[in-house]
């Protein structure tokens, strides 16, 4: 086993990893278990048959209040790269620092398949960015790829390409909107995402775009997810009528409508409807999502265009699991050891935020969304932790961690060199 090629080890550890509980004599030699420990897959126990029944409930206890065994799927940044300027998007304030990196196609490749075999992919991948189809990789081998092993798919998209004759996506070319679409489809992916926000207006090219990569998913057969802002949710049921009298059909089969948070922070913190006075930040949190995903128990984790891994999807500059390009995914999550996640999960995280937080924030511009608390506080508690392991960290060495976050996530008050 140990010297056989990376896909054909995959298979044979896609079918231990269904085969539950192994009994050593399952397994062919010395050598193979030695291999499968190196790659994090067994720890090998020794145990009588009457204690079988005690220890595996043990260990399925164990596992039920580990923060990430409750991950279920990988989400891909291919790039931030991207020809839109969507006033929600949170990476306009961190595009220009990532231009340039990019995870490479065999990266992706063995990414993927490790999150596979740890079983992280219960509700698969999603191929984002920026603009995932601006990515200069083979996005459709990629697909492809990870279908064959039974995994979900998903990719989101600006539908920049919907109403062009003659258009690069991914490492192609096509002459039609509906020949991208077939394309995904052979490749096996489970759903598109496409997006419906402010930049959509009907006289405009936006709805244009968005209506022939409709209408292509619709005569194809491939299903879509239309997301929108909360800032355009009303607008989402008159589109939905446009579309149909457009299109001349009476339901849109392959559609499913999902509303997508707007979250204030980052390039998105301009556009703040409803500014909250965030004197209470604690009470803020408690009302987050995260008491199910995010920071709690993280259920998807997102990996960087330079490899950073992080717990929450919001979490922008965080890489608070690792980094894929310096250990594989199967030694980040067997030596999972995140301090800010497990504060989230004790609870320590409240304390630390009247320590981190509380003293500094009139620095902060006002926020409303829970996320925007957690990622904050978050990012307060990583740097935090990295510098009291080096030295005595002082009120001075706190304020310029405010400073320097607060700066990060556009959610600084007044600009401070």
């Amino acid at each position: 086993m140990a010297n056989l090629p990376y896909e054909k080890l995959n298979k044979l550890l896609f079918q231990l990893y269904y085969s539950g509980f192994l009994n050593y004599n399952e397994l062919s030699n010395d050598k193979n278990i030695k291999k499968l420990e190196d790659l994090g897959f067994l720890k090998t126990i020794e145990i009588d048959d009457s204690q079988l029944e005690a220890k595996a409930e043990e260990l399925k206890k164990q596992y039920q209040h580990y923060p990430i065994a409750h991950v279920e799927a990988i989400n891909l940044e291919l790039t931030y790269e991207c020809n839109s300027n969507c006033p929600h998007c949170l990476l306009k304030s961190v595009r220009k620092s990532y231009h340039g990196k990019e995870l490479t196609y065999e990266k992706i490749k063995q990414t993927i398949a490790d999150a596979y075999f740890a079983g992280l992919l219960q509700n698969g991948v999603n191929f984002t960015g920026g603009e995932a189809l601006l990515a200069k990789i083979d996005i459709f081998d990629l697909i492809r790829y990870a279908s064959s092993y039974g995994i979900p798919t998903r990719l989101f998209t600006n539908s920049f390409w919907g109403s062009k004759v003659l258009f690069k996506a991914g490492n192609q070319r096509f002459t039609s909107a509906l020949a991208l679409i077939k394309v995904l489809k052979k490749s096996g992916l489970s759903h598109l995402a496409l997006s419906f926000d402010s930049r959509i207006d009907k006289d405009k090219s936006g709805i244009k775009q968005l209506t022939s990569v409709i209408h292509a998913c619709e005569t194809i057969g491939l299903n879509y997810e239309l997301m929108s802002s909360e800032e355009v949710k009303t607008q989402l049921d008159s589109f939905i009528k446009y579309l149909k009298t457009t299109l001349e059909l009476k339901e849109l089969t392959f559609m499913t409508p999902i509303t997508m948070d707007l979250v204030d922070m980052g390039g998105a913190n301009d556009n703040t409807s409803k500014p909250l006075n965030h004197l209470f930040i604690k009470d803020l949190i408690s009302h987050s999502l995260c008491k199910s995903k995010g920071f709690y128990q993280p259920s998807m984790l997102t990996i960087a265009p330079d490899g950073s891994l992080r717990s929450c999807m919001y979490g922008l500059g965080m890489c608070n699991l690792g980094n894929i390009h310096v250990q594989s995914l199967y030694k980040i999550v067997n030596d999972f050891s995140d301090e800010v996640t497990q504060a989230f999960a004790d609870k320590s995280a409240f304390e630390l935020a009247d320590l981190l937080f509380e003293p500094y924030k009139n620095i902060y511009k006002p926020f409303s969304h829970p996320c925007s608390a957690c990622v904050l506080l978050a990012r307060l508690m990583q740097e935090y932790y990295q510098l009291v392991k080096t030295q005595t960290v002082s009120e001075k060495d706190i304020l310029a961690i405010n400073l320097h976050v607060a700066k990060d996530l556009n959610l600084l008050k007044v600009d401070i060199s």
